[in-house]
């Protein structure tokens, strides 16, 4: 479907989605500007989260920063919902027309599951009605390409993991958050024999990753469950991936995913998950500044649970979850400047893989 905009409302879109960017590549330089300004407070030693609070809270460049943050995000979907909202019954009539004939995937929901108990009251992004909201989909879509800087309209971070994990003949391989399937249409590309599934909790994400798939020629088999209680058969996958899914769940949600996952492994199947270093290694390794505004932003952005997943050991949390063999790598991310020319909000810093093998019977 053509989601009609007028021109005042394709320009009011393109002139948020500019704002969005300039706040990623604009301020966030000045921050750092600001804060390498003032680093010789500090001893030439990284310092502590709390130290790096104290400095960036009473600089007038964070405090302009974390404002302007939260107005696009609030600009970005206030505009797109009053784009929507007159198209209600034609939006919803194109996102209930699945598993049309001529489909290459499928999407099958389920009309009796509940958002989990951990999204009771919390609007992750600040996305209106959460990502099971009716126009979940729609507005995570339209928000994140900006937000991204347009440097994962390819899925980039997607082929980053996919082509990041043990290169092996996976026959079964499941996406669990997948969302719109922006993390899952790259596993098409990269695994081609492969039967690829995606797994989420909201339908109005899974639908539109539905209709996505489809306009883009990708294979995908979507499910509405929770990662944490599939319903899949044990053994019935070769490769699991996971990406930025474990910093929107608590710790006890992270556990029992770990758990299922390796349930549902065959013997030599690969769990894998993505997300930014932990904060231990992006102070000892890249900037402390980066903790401090992955952690700043988490908590101002309505993202509760990033300061838990990022000060655990996800290794052990792996090896906690039954995973005997397991790894950490970090991967190639050009969306922040890691290798590569260009600048963003959180500084530059290769996306953070955590793999598990289940050992062979």
């Amino acid at each position: 479907m053509n989601i009609e905009k007028t021109r005042s409302q394709q320009a009011r879109l393109d002139f948020i989605g500019g704002l969005m960017g300039y706040n990623s590549t604009g301020i966030g330089k000045a921050m750092i500007d600001h804060y390498e300004a003032h680093q010789d407070r500090f001893d030439k030693r990284p310092p502590e989260m709390s130290e790096v609070a104290d400095l960036m809270e009473r600089s007038s460049i964070y405090q302009f920063g974390a404002f302007f943050e939260r107005y696009n995000h609030a600009a970005m979907f206030e505009t797109s919902l009053s784009i929507l909202e007159p198209q209600r019954e034609e939006i919803h009539a194109w996102l209930d027309d699945m598993n049309r004939p001529d489909a290459l995937g499928s999407l099958t929901l389920d009309n009796e599951l509940a958002p989990p108990y951990y999204y009771h009251r919390i609007d992750i992004h600040t996305q209106p009605g959460n990502y099971h909201g009716e126009f979940g989909g729609i507005l995570y879509h339209w928000m994140i390409d900006p937000f991204l800087v347009y440097r994962d309209t390819g899925n980039e971070m997607g082929f980053a993991l996919a082509n990041g994990v043990p290169q092996k003949d996976y026959r079964r391989i499941l996406d669990l958050g997948c969302g719109i399937g922006k993390s899952t249409m790259p596993l098409c590309d990269v695994f081609p024999n492969a039967e690829v599934h995606g797994l989420d909790y909201a339908a109005p994400m899974l639908k539109y990753g539905h209709k996505l798939a489809e306009d883009r020629g990708k294979a995908v088999h979507f499910h509405q469950a929770l990662a944490e209680d599939t319903g899949f058969e044990d053994e019935s996958f070769d490769l699991i991936t996971a990406i930025w899914l474990f910093h929107e769940v608590p710790k006890k949600s992270m556990l029992k995913i770990i758990q299922e996952a390796k349930r549902l492994l065959r013997p030599g199947g690969v769990f894998a998950i993505m997300e930014s270093p932990p904060y231990a290694v992006l102070r000892r390794d890249y900037s402390p500044l980066t903790e401090f505004l992955i952690d700043s932003t988490g908590r101002r952005m309505q993202d509760p649970y990033i300061p838990t997943l990022f000060s655990l050991d996800r290794a052990q949390l792996f090896r906690d979850g039954g995973f005997e063999t397991v790894w950490e790598e970090a991967l190639p991310n050009n969306l922040t400047g890691w290798g590569s020319p260009g600048t963003y909000f959180f500084g530059a810093f290769p996306w953070w893989a955590t793999m598990g093998e289940k050992a062979a019977s």
